[in-house]
């Protein structure tokens, strides 16, 4: 694998379908990775498997992605929590993340770990589906 940051690849950027993260967003996946590897430290440093980042808008569409996700711009991360974080931890750390990182544009919670992006914002965008309610909730 070539990597992009220190933990952080080009394959681990590409859509699930195959496809490559598209080379014209280079500085876009600059600057996802360099907001990844702030994230992993701000989280202790261990492993975070990336579950999910670009999606080609027909990927995107198969797998019920909201349509104008940000993973179709390639600005966005599903992250699972390393092996030896509870998930409450893992979702309590990237909040505070989240919130304390104006690079941040949206989070949502999840009963498997987070989606955070950079959408371009002037104020965090948060939802909570960590239950079987889909009704956005303050993070």
């Amino acid at each position: 694998m070539s990597n992009l940051s220190k933990h952080l690849s080009w394959e681990e950027l590409a859509c699930k379908d195959g496809t490559p993260y598209p080379a014209a967003w280079h500085d876009r996946a600059v600057h996802l990775a360099e907001v990844f590897e702030d994230f992993r430290a701000a989280l202790g440093g261990e492993p975070i498997m990336i579950a999910s980042a670009y999606r080609t808008p027909e990927h995107n569409k198969r797998i019920g992605g909201v349509p104008h996700s940000q993973h179709v711009h390639g600005r966005a991360l599903d992250c699972h929590p390393p092996v030896k974080m509870f998930l409450y931890d893992f979702i309590e750390g990237a909040k505070a993340f989240a919130k304390a990182d104006d690079r941040i544009g949206g989070i949502g919670l999840y009963t498997w770990g987070v989606h955070w992006d950079l959408r371009p914002h002037t104020r965090l965008i948060a939802w909570n589906k960590q239950s079987a309610g889909t009704a956005m909730r303050d993070v």
